[in-house]
């Protein structure tokens, strides 16, 4: 499905590219679980696009480093955005990429709980 609600777009509108997809940094922050405290993990390297289908804006932005994906992403953002009438017709597919997106993350999960560890601590009761 890759490319192909941009290309269904592409098909059915004009699409203006403001501004080349380029690499960029993003600040990624995390809040750390046992004091709940934000902080900063570090800088993420994304692809980001901007477009303009029938007057609206599209903005697109990939981690790592893919011009095309940014762009596509651009693309979809915009006709979303402006409403096209092609973009209607994606919800049914977007919710089984969705559900079949969903399953691999369970099997992942359930793949990795299997290596889980459990700590046990020894606590003597004592005061120090």
């Amino acid at each position: 499905m890759r490319g192909a609600l941009a290309d269904e777009v592409r098909a059915a509108a004009a699409v203006d590219e403001i501004s080349t997809p380029r690499p960029g940094l993003v600040l990624a922050t995390v809040r750390e679980s046992a004091r709940r405290s934000l902080f900063h993990l570090g800088e993420v390297l994304v692809t980001e696009a901007k477009v303009r289908v029938a007057g609206v804006l599209g903005l697109g932005l990939i981690r790592g480093r893919d011009s095309q994906a940014a762009l596509d992403l651009a693309v979809v953002d915009a006709a979303c955005n402006a409403g096209l009438a092609v973009a209607q017709g994606w919800l049914p597919r977007l919710a089984a990429a969705e559900e079949a997106l969903e399953r691999q993350l369970d099997r992942e999960s359930a793949a990795l709980a299997s290596t889980r560890v459990e700590f046990e601590t020894l606590d003597t009761g004592a005061a120090p």
